[in-house]
């Protein structure tokens, strides 16, 4: 039973350090995995089935065979699988261990604040359907494709990597699952019908179209901000996915553009027939997109995003595995764990993007939120040759167009005109002078022994001391000047000192502040 997994059990290599999840089929653990050569140690993701799913025979054959056959995907936007296997009664997946957290998870957070801005949600859907194409061709060591559908393509199988990366995961879970018909599993899949395509919604023959059309949904729900298909309970869900009305995007949000319309729609059909009938081909219309709309989304953007949104939460658990990684028998030594959590460090990563090339702002881009922040460098494949660049960028914008002589004449011209302006307006605008006058300590002794002969000849003054003084309480205005003595003092001694200095103000203690603890195990970043 995965109940008595505990930290510090062992499934063959794999020894668990932090559990980060348990859903409705499995746990999920992050592990090590121990090597003869201390350097090919690394960090996994195992996912353990629940002891009652485990114990069915035809959910056990489906879910080693399916298994077996996605560890043929290699793709760098879906999750690598290592093994596949039962250790000690337990089935498990052995699986590539990604920083970060899923798409779901930053849909729930970003909605807090503002929504995802549409640019990026492009980029993330074009680059999800790349990685569902390659799952989709995906051949035996004959040549024959495997058939590999997803079935379960939903925010929560998206994730993002702290370098902005997007990889899918789950693949084959679904169809194990669809082949378990007793009661205690008839709900394993609650909270994924809102996702289903209406052939699979109706149990029938699904095909890698459906894997689009649930892709669809996906990005319709990024670029609109609003859910597609959700009732009041799973049938109406259902009744919704197979009957119930697409609205356009452009009746929903202001400025939509349409060519992004266009391509939300045809994913969308109802009909498999008419959608785009490869996940390539909606990843060549995105990306044909963001170039007409001359627009640059860096992968870096994307993980600056995620910082933003999710950046405490994936720090505390990078922190909690560090933790565990430390009490591990297998661990050597702080030098050793630095160099596992060094292979991917948190918010960071290589500096590899793909530009969409072309000059130009077209009309119609906009940001349905203002999401922003500094960010270098990104990803759209497949569209041109990848570059690298350094330095701050915005997150997504606009290529400068190139204009032609007699525009560029032009707006030169202008910018003289202006300039010029901006010259003779300071040139002739009468100015203002206001002297400040600051005195040393002895210069205030003098001006003691004869105030009038100095309020005279000076303006208003303040002392160095009093300056300080203002300074070190935090003052929001300046110190009021002494008022100039009418006569002088009959008392020698006080001619002959200066004012006293008032004490300074003490200032307030910083108040510390702390990132609350973050529940690690509210939304598992590895599906259910």
């Amino acid at each position: 039973m995965t109940e008595d997994l505990s930290r510090g059990s062992r499934l063959g290599k794999y020894e668990l350090l932090l559990r980060i999840g348990r859903g409705g089929m499995a746990t999920v653990w992050v592990a090590l995995e121990h090597a003869e050569k201390e350097d090919d140690r690394r960090l996994v993701a195992i996912k353990a089935i629940l002891a009652d799913l485990a114990s069915d025979p035809e959910f056990k054959k489906m879910f080693l065979d399916e298994g077996r056959l996605v560890q043929a995907i290699a793709h760098d936007n879906v999750v690598n699988v290592y093994e596949v296997g039962e250790k000690a009664g337990f089935m498990f997946l052995a699986m590539e261990w990604v920083e970060g957290d899923s798409l779901h998870a930053l849909i729930a957070e970003a909605g807090k604040r503002r929504p995802i801005p549409p640019e990026m949600a492009v980029r993330i859907v074009a680059d999800a359907a790349a990685g569902l194409h390659a799952a989709h061709e995906t051949k035996d060591e004959h040549g024959q494709k495997l058939g590999v559908v997803h079935r379960d393509v939903s925010p929560h199988n998206i994730l993002i990597g702290t370098a902005g990366q997007i990889k899918l995961v789950d693949f084959g879970v679904a169809k194990a699952m669809g082949r378990v018909g007793d009661a205690t599993t008839a709900g394993q899949l609650k909270g994924k019908f809102g996702y289903m395509a209406p052939e699979q919604a109706m149990a029938r023959p699904v095909d890698r179209r459906s894997d689009v059309f649930s892709l669809g949904i996906v990005l319709f729900e990024l670029t609109t901000g609003r859910r597609l298909f959700r009732g009041e309970h799973d049938a109406e869900t259902l009744h919704l996915v197979v009957s119930g009305e697409i609205p356009k995007p452009t009746k929903i949000e202001k400025g939509y553009p349409e060519r992004l319309e266009q391509i939300v729609l045809k994913a969308l059909d109802r009909d498999p027939s008419k959608r785009f009938q490869t996940a390539d081909a909606l990843k060549r219309d995105l990306e044909a997109f963001l170039k007409e709309e001359r627009t640059v989304v860096p992968r870096a953007g994307i993980a600056a995003l995620l910082k933003r949104v999710l950046g405490a939460r994936i720090e505390q658990r990078r922190q909690a595995v560090r933790v565990a990684l430390e009490a591990s028998s297998g661990a050597t030594g702080s030098a050793e764990n630095n160099a596992l959590m060094s292979a991917e460090a948190a918010f960071g990563g290589p500096a590899s993007e793909h530009l969409i090339t072309g000059a130009g702002s077209a009309p119609g881009a906009q940001s349905h939120s203002g999401v922003s922040g500094p960010s270098s460098n990104g990803s759209t494949s497949g569209v041109s040759q990848p570059s690298s660049t350094t330095g701050p960028q915005t997150m997504s914008g606009s290529l400068t167009p190139r204009r032609s002589g007699t525009s560029a004449y032009v707006v030169g011209l202008l910018g003289l005109v202006v300039a010029i302006g901006v010259v003779l307006f300071f040139a002739f605008s009468p100015r203002r002078t206001t002297t400040y006058n600051v005195t040393t300590p002895a210069q205030a002794e003098q001006k003691a022994a004869a105030p009038e002969r100095l309020a005279a000849e000076e303006g208003p003054t303040v002392s160095l001391d009093q300056l300080g003084a203002a300074a070190d309480a935090g003052a929001a205005k300046r110190p009021r000047a002494a008022a100039p003595r009418s006569q002088k003092s009959t008392d020698p001694k006080k001619s002959a000192t200066p004012p006293p200095t008032p004490p300074a103000a003490a200032q307030p203690a910083p108040t510390v502040t702390s990132t609350p603890p973050v529940d690690l195990m509210r939304d598992n970043p590895y599906g259910n």
